[in-house]
């Protein structure tokens, strides 16, 4: 209908008491916050149908996740090259990022296609997929550099480029990744060491 073009992700928060539902719709460049029934919205971030990189809008946004204190963070995007921080009322907080050379980038902070994000909820840390470059990029919650990996396996085809889907963080420090081009499950340490797959 008209509310939703391309809906990308719908996540709960697990720190959310009330279960709220959102829809990160990256064709029309915003973020919905549904009540649980789905019933009410109850707030939208970005301005509709309208892409940018301010504190008001998004480019395709893809992904986001959040810390215990409920402020999350958005991956923008797949036309945007930045991960957006907002407090848990949504008040947009910072943002940090900026375009890279794409599939040949190893500058810090530098994105081409920012698609996965996942927060450590232990170390606040911040894994992004930079996803045009094959690798992730960690930071603090406030954005500054601490870490790169790229993404490796013995499961990836040389000739291959490796198209990672979204990552996820279990309560053990384990990095989860799905694959596109392999279909496959991989999992790694909180450094980047590839373990195993499936799939």
């Amino acid at each position: 209908d008209s509310m939703l073009q391309r809906p990308h992700f719908v996540a709960i928060s697990p720190y959310d008491p009330m279960k709220y539902v959102w829809i990160v719709d990256d064709h029309k460049h915003v973020i919905h916050k549904f009540t649980n029934d789905g019933k009410t919205k109850v707030m939208t971030i970005g301005t509709y149908g309208e892409p940018g990189a301010d504190d008001k809008h998004f480019n395709r946004p893809t992904f986001m996740d959040w810390f215990p204190d409920g402020s999350f963070v958005v991956a923008d995007g797949y036309n945007g090259t930045r991960v957006v921080k907002f407090d848990k009322d949504g008040k947009y907080l910072t943002a940090w990022g900026q375009k890279g050379e794409a599939g040949k980038e190893t500058r810090p902070g530098y994105f081409n296609n920012v698609h996965g994000i996942a927060v450590d909820p232990k170390t606040r840390q911040v894994f992004v997929n930079d996803r045009g470059n094959r690798r992730a990029q960690v930071f603090d919650e406030n954005g500054k550099f601490l870490d790169m990996w790229p993404l490796k396996s013995p499961h990836w085809p040389a000739n291959q480029p490796t198209l990672m889907v979204n990552h996820f963080i279990d309560d053990k420090g384990f990095i989860w990744v799905g694959d596109a081009p392999t279909s496959r499950i991989l999992k790694f340490d909180f450094n980047g060491n590839f373990l195993y797959s499936w799939g």
